[in-house]
């Protein structure tokens, strides 16, 4: 678990440090995308929007199965109701990261548009 735990600091790290040299890249350096990049560009984030949609729906369409589960198992065996409810938040833990990424990829998609 302690090497679990490095790993994801080494990566937050990374992160950080990645924003702070990419930031002051584009500081420096202040070249615009041709129009025919930013055309591919909006292309494909609006495909991948699309992708991530219908796998958005559908994890939350399982997840709410599964869901309803653990309700259920938690209500017809009561010693199983705190596995129940553990595995309840775990799944909508989850969910609400996958929404947070699809809320994100389409706010910056609809920001492209206007």
């Amino acid at each position: 678990m302690n090497s679990l735990r490095n790993i994801f600091i080494a990566i937050s790290i990374g992160i950080v440090v990645g924003i702070i040299f990419g930031g002051l890249k584009a500081i420096f350096r202040k070249k615009a995308p041709s129009q025919k990049q930013v055309e591919f560009m909006r292309r494909l984030l609006n495909k991948f929007a699309v992708v991530l949609k219908y796998s958005t729906i559908t994890l939350l369409v399982i997840g709410l199965l599964w869901c309803t589960y653990f309700l259920l198992l938690g209500i017809i065996v009561p010693a199983q109701a705190e596995y129940a409810d553990n595995m309840s938040e775990l799944i909508v833990s989850v969910l609400t990261v996958i929404s947070i990424i699809f809320a994100f990829v389409e706010f910056v998609r609809r920001k492209d548009d206007k």
